[in-house]
């Protein structure tokens, strides 16, 4: 089957997050993006990528994307998806963290790291 390319921007396919959950669904979509229709990309792929792209900066600088691209592949390297999900989990925590407390998680976690070093009996055990 031959999928369309797009001309037109307007036409083509960029996710909208937010609002009303009940038309996001990822499992059934398929690729809109001209990118995505030369590569034969996947429902899944589109996805993937339709995530990455959603910030709007990275999409303007490709500096940014990539090294947006090439933290999520040490990620995937390096960890389990337990742990990632736990990373994620943390740097959500870090937003709130800055919005409520006015706190950085780099400080705090410097912090932590000088009292531990000053301090190892403190040291949590893992």
């Amino acid at each position: 089957m031959l999928r369309p390319r797009f001309e037109d921007e307007d036409e083509v396919y960029i996710p909208e997050i937010g609002g009303d959950d009940s038309d996001f669904n990822v499992h059934d979509r398929t690729p809109h993006s001209n990118a995505g229709i030369a590569l034969g990309w996947s429902a899944l792929e589109q996805q993937m990528f339709d995530m990455l792209l959603l910030n709007r900066f990275a999409a303007d600088d490709q500096e940014l994307l990539d090294e947006t691209a090439r933290t999520i592949a040490r990620l995937v390297e390096t960890f389990e998806a337990h742990e990632i999900a736990r990373i994620m989990a943390v740097a959500m925590m870090s937003f709130q963290l800055a919005a409520s407390e006015d706190k950085s998680f780099e400080d705090e976690y410097n912090k932590y790291r000088d009292y531990i070093k000053k301090h190892p009996e403190d040291l949590e055990e893992i």
